[in-house]
């Protein structure tokens, strides 16, 4: 290859280098900037952790991808249809654990006591498996 050939050849790299970093620029930004509106969507929603986990096992996605889910479809105008979506994954079996509930070890004490559990292991149970059914406000309501 010639010097000339070769200074083509780079000027054309650099060309086609920068005409895919403006694309990237231009067309990625929207659609960063559209995840993070479905993230603020869900996160004032009222919908919790394990919602967005068992929204997201349902479609083969983790709980981050639930979120965005959750997010698109309230602001997408079909919100109502989020909580027939949580009762088929929890048809498929799709569960919460007592992590998912981003409750602490206190709160599992609190419960244990208004539930009547001597151990808080049951109370943690018994919130995940609520949680998992939707039923987060029972949990809540215990906690006061």
């Amino acid at each position: 290859m010639t010097t000339r050939t070769q200074t083509r050849a780079r000027r054309l790299s650099c060309a086609l280098l920068m005409s895919s970093a403006i694309a990237l620029v231009m067309f990625g930004q929207p659609a960063r900037a559209a995840a993070q509106d479905e993230y603020d969507t869900f996160f004032s929603s009222g919908y919790t952790y394990c919602d967005a986990k068992m929204m997201g096992a349902l479609y083969g996605q983790d709980a981050d991808g639930g979120k965005v889910i959750i997010g698109q479809k309230i602001n997408n105008g079909i919100g109502s249809n989020i909580r027939v979506t949580l009762a088929e994954s929890r048809r498929q079996r799709n569960t919460c654990e007592w992590e998912d509930t981003g409750l602490s070890y206190n709160d599992a004490l609190v419960m244990a006591e208004v539930w009547g559990f001597d151990d808080p292991y049951d109370a943690k149970l018994k919130a995940a498996r609520l949680y998992t059914q939707g039923r987060s406000q029972q949990v809540a309501n215990a906690l006061g």
